[in-house]
């Protein structure tokens, strides 16, 4: 491989980079402007009547653990895919 190649390589690498990092910076923002953090009170109201708060707040517990997502930023109300990009 020659070196232009080599450099030609390295540039379009450090573009894909820099353009996933904007990319992701978007995502982050965007998803905390739709879901600020809310408290396990917040949480809890925003379910379904007659919910088990006990049961509720250890599913967003291990929903937040799982996806890497902060805890006080898991609502009830969120979709997998749409909401919190499981696919």
């Amino acid at each position: 491989m020659s070196i232009l190649a080599i450099i030609i390589l390295a540039i379009l690498t450090f573009m894909a980079i820099l353009t996933f990092t904007a990319v992701s910076a978007d995502l982050s923002r965007r998803f905390n402007e739709s879901w600020p953090p809310i408290d396990d009170d917040e949480f809890v109201s925003r379910c379904s009547p007659g919910v088990n708060r006990h049961v509720a707040l250890k599913v967003r517990k291990i929903i937040a653990e799982q996806l890497g997502i902060p805890y006080d930023q898991i609502y009830p109300e969120q979709r997998f895919v749409e909401d919190l990009n499981v696919d």
